[in-house]
């Protein structure tokens, strides 16, 4: 029970020190993270990454998988897990006339899950839900009524967390259900100054959000090879206030022009999710996966000012190979992983769909005698956006490392 209690106590410190910087420090250097809430986040736990981002047929025997909350059900008996991600992302960006690199690298993730009995298991988590990270430097334009230039310097970043409580039941040896609630909440910051001549104009906005939302999931094991599952996650409402501070500085005389808290701003609605996927295992070591998700933003009526949202559809192909489940070799126990993931976005900006393909590969290296514990390691190389369409192609690589740990509870040491 002390051990317990110390796996607690180290946890919530964690937790609470990953929700405070995920909140400060940028994951992305999109510049699509300008639009909306930011770009979805490329954070994932365990495996996932290497995976095509998917896995809602997927078990959480070996690494939490937080696709499906039904998966927790599979957390073996008196089981605990531990992840702990980190995530580096290179983005070459490109116009008609000139590339740009930007880098963006942080911890991503903290996750913990365990089983309550032999039917049932649940897992805390804490990941990013969107990431922003933009800036557009040097923007000329023409003072209106004048032969007069200025320059602005636009620079965004934050983005939202998603606090996760996932619970899965086994309702049969083959039936499965889970439920999980999410806590959404993060905050955007946008700073733009403004430079005429010698004198010039700062703004700065705060943007908070906030809000929970609710999702279900199953799985059914059709026989030995095959198994599905369905998720749900309902629309929701996040609940929005601005912080908004302006100044200024005339014939270098420096004053503030506005300083205000809690402004009322549109709230920001989140769409019905509708997942499937499944899992196939052709021959001993080999798991192929296939999900199929959209989102029914067309049901929100959302606009954003400078694009408008439209139905999403994502579809995601992973497959791993082990030599064995248990092997007596080091090697035997290594997991091998590739996947591809395609997008077709969720924001037309001049009648122009934002999409995005990626290529994963990925390595889980055991740090256990019994290979259960693992470093996870995977390369993603992917594009979004086309030169020819909105004029700007983002191509970004991702590199995703997660430590995965698994330990048994309560187990008495017995001597002969």
């Amino acid at each position: 029970m002390m051990r317990m209690n110390k796996y607690f106590g180290i946890l919530i410190v964690l937790l609470f020190s990953e929700s405070l910087a995920s909140q400060t420090n940028n994951l992305t250097g999109s510049p699509y993270s300008l639009f909306g809430l930011g770009v979805q986040s490329n954070s994932n736990i365990g495996a996932n990454s290497a995976l095509g981002r998917g896995g809602i047929a997927l078990g959480s025997e070996g690494f939490i998988n937080n696709y499906n909350p039904a998966s927790f059900s599979t957390i073996s008996k008196e089981s605990f897990l531990l992840d702990i991600g980190f995530l580096g992302e290179l983005n070459n960006i490109s116009n008609n006339s000139k590339d740009e690199l930007r880098l963006a690298a942080n911890f991503s993730n903290l996750a913990f899950a365990f089983s309550l009995n032999n039917r049932s298991g649940i897992g805390l988590s804490v990941v990013p839900f969107t990431d922003v990270g933009y800036a557009l430097v040097g923007i000329e334009s023409n003072v209106e009524g004048s032969q007069d230039d200025f320059i602005s310097n636009i620079k965004g970043s934050g983005g939202l967390n998603d606090l996760r409580l996932n619970y899965g039941y086994e309702l049969y040896d083959y039936f499965r259900i889970g439920i999980r609630t999410s806590y959404l909440f993060g905050a955007i910051n946008e700073t733009e100054n403004i430079l005429v001549g010698d004198s010039f104009l700062n703004i700065n906005e705060e943007n908070y959000y906030r809000g929970i939302r609710f999702g279900l999931g199953v799985q059914f094991d059709v026989n030995d090879r095959y198994s599905i599952g369905l998720i749900v996650d309902l629309p929701t409402v996040l609940n929005s206030s601005q912080d908004r501070q302006v100044n200024k500085s005339l014939d270098f005389n420096a004053a503030n022009v506005e300083d205000e808290e809690g402004l009322n701003i549109s709230n920001f609605k989140l769409p019905l999710d509708i997942g499937f996927g499944i899992r196939y295992k052709p021959i001993d070591g080999l798991t192929i996966n296939a999900d199929y998700k959209t989102s029914l933003w067309d049901l929100t009526d959302q606009r954003d000012d400078i694009g408008k949202f439209v139905d999403q559809s994502i579809l995601s192909l992973g497959a791993q190979y082990r030599a064995r489940e248990r092997g007596l070799k080091y090697w035997q126990n290594i997991e091998f992983r590739a996947g591809f993931n395609y997008d077709s976005g969720y924001l037309k900006v001049n009648n122009e769909i934002i999409d995005n393909y990626s290529f994963s590969t990925g390595i889980g290296l055991p740090i256990s005698r019994r290979g259960t514990s693992m470093l996870n390691i995977s390369f993603t190389s992917g594009q979004r956006g086309n030169i020819q369409g909105i004029l700007i192609e983002e191509k970004f690589n991702l590199i995703n490392v997660n430590l995965s740990l698994k330990d048994i509870w309560f187990k008495k040491l017995k001597f002969n």
